[in-house]
Formats: C-alpha cells, sequence, structure tokens
C-alpha cells in the first residue's frame, strides 16, 4: 500500500491498524481538535481518501466548526465522522465498567 505523504500519515492523532496478511493497513483514523482547528484535521485524514475503507473521525468539542469544515468537502463528506469528546468520556467509563464486570463474574 502507497501513501500520497508519509509525513502528514506520521501527523495523524491515532492510526488503528489492521493485519492484511504480510502487511498492516489502516483501519481508522481518528483527529482530535480540542485545541487545534478541525480544518488541519480534517486536511490530514484527507491522505487517506484513496482507501474506501477507512474510517476517518473527528474527536471535537465544536460540532459547529466540524459541520461549517466538513461542508466544504461535499465529496468526501460522507467519509468523515464527528465524535463529541464527552461521548470519548463516556465510552472510556463504559469500558472501565465492562472490564470490572468481567473480572467480577470470571470472565
Amino acid at each position: 500500500m502507497q501513501f500520497s505523504d508519509y509525513n502528514l500519515l506520521r501527523q495523524i492523532d491515532v492510526l488503528w491498524f489492521k493485519n492484511r496478511g504480510s502487511k498492516f493497513i489502516p483501519e481508522n483514523a481518528f483527529e482530535v481538535e480540542l485545541s487545534t482547528g478541525v480544518w488541519s484535521g480534517v486536511g490530514r485524514m484527507a491522505t487517506l481518501m484513496d482507501y474506501q475503507n477507512v474510517g476517518l473521525f473527528v474527536i471535537s468539542n465544536d460540532s459547529k466548526k466540524y459541520d461549517q469544515v466538513i461542508n466544504s468537502f461535499l465529496e468526501y463528506r460522507d467519509r468523515y465522522k464527528f465524535i463529541a469528546n464527552e461521548l470519548i468520556d463516556e465510552l472510556y467509563s463504559a469500558e472501565l465498567g465492562l472490564e470490572e464486570l468481567r473480572k467480577e463474574i470470571g470472565l
């Protein structure tokens, strides 16, 4: 798998990879935009636009700014997903609860 710009790829906040034989390919990309602009995160993930199966997620506390930026990319806006940072907090708490429950019941 060839990428158009490895330096931009390295700047993406979080990349999850999956194993495909002897190669690892991106499965999901996350940009956390709490203090920097949403625009830069969306731009960095555009490096992965040619790879249709890569999920592109923007985590932010500003849904209005996200909507404003993503509507500039009409052709690609359906590829990106917005996650409110509060939902990440909820997900983390839920995962901790599940881990404790699994230990309690011996799973």
